[in-house]
């Protein structure tokens, strides 16, 4: 078995060779499997900016926003992600390893979110993932009350396995442009 460190190198190589147009409509078949499972009473959203040509949900955002959903962004804070409120997109700015965050305001901290979409290099058929190494996900999915944890990755990011420690959260399920995979209660 590959370690995680030679899964995150081999993934990445491959997401970044990606052209512009497939991460586009790659992206949007994400986005169509993602509209037929999110649960209509679902109202609160947390989503990422996309980062080195991951899969682009923010016109999913975009679109929550405007039929009166809330949206929560990652804002990081030290080692840990701050879940906060945004009413606009246009509030995102250049944050952490330049990746588009909210500003920092307390008073947008949200507690409770129905959905996370979390972002990965690597995803496996058990629902664990690869990130950049950090940890950042894994520390905020311990702390926080999340509904629902959704992977979201492109298919050639899905791997047979990966392996993983003790603190390594994985997500309920996992959707690419291809498939869902869910994970099972007993994994």
């Amino acid at each position: 078995m590959l370690t995680k460190e030679q899964i995150r190198e081999e993934i990445k190589k491959k997401r970044l060779l990606l052209p512009p147009e497939e991460v586009k409509t790659k992206s949007e078949k994400v986005i169509e499997r993602l509209l037929k499972i999110i649960s209509p009473e679902a109202q609160i959203f947390m989503f990422y900016a996309p980062f080195k040509k991951e899969v682009d949900l923010l016109s999913l955002a975009e679109e929550l926003l405007f039929s009166g959903k809330r949206i929560i962004f990652p804002k990081v804070s030290g080692k840990d992600i701050l879940p906060i409120e945004v009413f606009s997109l246009k509030e995102l700015c250049s944050g952490y390893c330049s990746i588009l965050e909210p500003p920092l305001d307390y008073s947008r901290v949200v507690r409770t979110i129905d959905v996370v979409f979390v972002p990965g290099i690597a995803f496996d058929l058990s629902c664990f993932r690869i990130g950049y190494g950090g940890g950042f996900y894994d520390r905020f999915l311990a702390k926080h009350e999340v509904g629902t944890k959704i992977g979201i990755c492109f298919d050639f990011q899905i791997v047979e396995k990966i392996p993983h420690d003790p603190f390594d959260i994985p997500v309920d399920v996992v959707v690419s442009e291809k498939r869902e995979i869910r994970r099972s209660k007993w994994s």
